[in-house]
């Protein structure tokens, strides 16, 4: 009896452990660390933003040429979820500080952003990373 116990618990062990490893792969780590993601103030005589300026870092293996980002932002009426996508050669390690024409067009209730992440990135060699 004893013996039949412990066979049917190494077999639930074993299924068990043969579900987890079979189970969905992890995504793969974000590639862009952001420094500052922060809404600009207002131009004078003005109620709406001036943009928004994203600060990161490239910490994948490769030169980025397409990095995009999902930026969310709420003022008294709204929540805004925009995206923007930064062109260029975007080296490995190298701050890179760059604004955009972001949220211009919205009422300014404050520099802080509810989240800011990069959701793409194009590598030099074509291929790509995304959320």
């Amino acid at each position: 009896m004893i013996r039949g116990i412990a066979a049917v618990a190494s077999l639930a062990v074993l299924a068990l452990v043969g579900s987890m490893s079979s189970g969905p792969a992890l995504a793969a780590k974000n590639p862009i660390t952001i420094k500052q993601c922060f809404v600009q103030v207002p131009k004078p005589l003005s109620h709406n933003a001036s943009g928004t300026t994203i600060v990161y870092v490239n910490n994948g293996p490769k030169t980025a040429t397409h990095v995009t980002f999902q930026v969310v932002y709420r003022n008294a009426e709204n929540k805004f979820i925009r995206r923007v996508t930064d062109n260029g050669e975007f080296e490995p390690g190298v701050v890179v500080d760059h604004s955009f024409k972001l949220f211009n067009d919205v009422t300014y209730a404050g520099k802080q952003t509810q989240a800011c992440a990069a959701v793409a990135v194009t590598w030099s060699d074509g291929t790509k990373w995304s959320d």
